[in-house]
């Protein structure tokens, strides 16, 4: 029988990189360091429909859920990194 190792919570310029990244993919942009106070909206080709596939994404990447009330509080890259590190389980 193995046992389960603990999951560490990555490190937030990891978050940021894989939120940034994720945002290009969906956008189809060349993938670059998004500014964290970047607003959602300044993003090229954003629509709401492509933030939902980023966010369901980010939660298959992180093996988390994030509640859909908390998606009306993301305006900025920044809130986007800060959801998925609240959502991460606690070390």
């Amino acid at each position: 029988m193995s046992k389960r190792r603990p999951r560490h919570s990555p490190r937030p310029e990891v978050i940021a990189r894989a939120v940034s990244d994720m945002l290009c993919r969906v956008c189809e942009r060349a993938a670059v360091a998004l500014p964290q106070d970047l607003p959602l909206a300044d993003i090229q080709n954003i629509d709401s429909l492509r933030l939902l596939q980023a966010i369901a994404l980010l939660e298959e990447q992180f093996s988390i859920e994030i509640d859909v009330v908390a998606l009306e509080r993301l305006h900025r890259v920044r809130d986007i990194v800060e959801l998925i590190s609240d959502a991460l389980p606690e070390e």
